[in-house]
């Protein structure tokens, strides 16, 4: 894996190779091969061309995929040759490092992981990866990971060996390569940099993305319409442990069922009443789905979040529609089960909510007990700073 050989790019100078319209090129080539959908669906209406028509369609999109993979190592020679050199391997590896640096500055970053994890993980599947693999290099990956597939306690144990089953072989090498590639991604946007030159980097990706079709296109915003605040509410006004789930969610991962329920609920809560609690006035608060929103923007939500768990390893349409629907009391149960209070992430109890709960100093006052506070307090600071 390029991740394993740093002395591709020991000499690269960034801003010469991002502003090189080659190289941006080839990240771009790289980019659709990666995202590239090999099996794209065929249309229900199309029932009658079913047959012969489907596999021509089949036919033309592969076609198509080689035509990139050409068009991609066409330029990597052409590249090489410009560079002087014969290695077109390395140079490759370069372009690997370009273009996770750049996806690690677009709005693209999750998904990119994912489908870099999984390209990964079917080469390794390919080679047939180890089905032994020692106990804490198991819990290493298993630990953070957060899939309940992994649990130590479904294993079978041979000694300090962890025997897995070719279905569980799959899950731990993605899991491994997912986290992996999810580091670097995550040391890329946390480094300091000056403004200029992230601004930049924003920009190249931009470019880098170009054409690229991504399947699970989500915005982290939510539009919100209240007596207090309308419109669109930026990604940072969200506390970190949502920002954190939907990220694990969008790179792949698969949080825990209690950390999942709690993303839902304050997804929906958030955009129709933030100021709904779990506890009102001391007591349980017992409200559904349409005490706060109609059937049309309830349908709607489903629909926007099934689209995001689309990205979850385990996902399947009707079972995540119907757990979504009971969690914010919507036909199968007549009440909202709401989003964990702060304490419980931080005490988490073995349900999985500790490893997403990363305070900030918003979550240090002394009035933010709850997620949604932390939302409501920066829906007040901007509604106060614009009167």
């Amino acid at each position: 894996m390029f991740l394993d050989n740093m002395d591709s790019i020991k000499d690269l100078n960034l801003i010469d190779e991002i502003n090189d319209s080659l190289t941006i090129a080839l990240v771009n080539n790289r980019l659709k091969l990666l995202f590239w959908n090999k099996n794209p669906e065929v249309s229900e209406n199309d029932d009658e061309k079913e047959d012969l028509n489907s596999k021509q369609s089949e036919e033309t999109n592969e076609e198509k995929y080689l035509k990139a993979l050409r068009d991609y190592q066409e330029r990597l020679s052409a590249y090489a040759l410009r560079e002087k050199s014969g290695d077109s391997g390395l140079l490759s590896e370069k372009i690997d490092y370009l273009t996770l640096i750049l996806a690690a500055n677009s709005k693209n970053h999750n998904i990119y992981i994912k489908k870099l994890a999984e390209e990964y993980a079917e080469k390794v599947l390919l080679e047939e990866g180890d089905s032994r693999v020692n106990i804490w290099d198991f819990i290493d990956v298993a630990a953070n990971s957060r899939n309940n597939d992994l649990h130590l306690e479904r294993m079978i144990l041979e000694g300090n060996v962890v025997l897995l089953s070719k279905k569980r072989q799959s899950i731990y090498n993605f899991e491994k390569i997912r986290l992996k590639i999810k580091n670097y991604v995550d040391m890329v946007r946390n480094a300091e940099m000056p403004k200029e030159i992230k601004d930049l980097l924003v920009k190249k990706s931009e470019e880098a993305f170009d054409g690229i079709n991504i399947e699970y296109n989500i915005e982290s915003g939510i539009k919100l319409s209240t007596k207090e605040y309308s419109g669109e509410i930026p990604e940072d006004w969200h506390p970190p442990c949502m920002r954190e789930i939907l990220n694990d969610i969008l790179s792949g991962g698969s949080p825990s069922h209690y950390a999942r329920r709690s993303f839902v609920v304050y997804r929906f809560v958030s955009q129709f009443d933030p100021n709904l609690r779990p506890i009102e006035e001391g007591t349980i608060t017992n409200r559904s789905a349409q005490d706060i929103a109609t059937e049309e923007q309830i349908e709607r939500f489903l629909d926007e979040i099934i689209n995001i768990f689309k990205s979850v390893g385990d996902f399947d349409v009707e079972k995540t529609k119907y757990y979504i629907s009971h969690n914010i009391g919507y036909k199968v149960a007549n009440h909202i089960t709401h989003c964990e209070y702060c304490k419980n992430w931080r005490d988490d109890g073995g349900k999985g909510l500790g490893y997403y709960c990363r305070p900030d100093p918003t979550c240090s006052r002394k009035d933010i007990i709850h997620p949604l506070d932390y939302l409501c307090h920066n829906i007040n600071r901007h509604v106060k700073k614009s009167e």
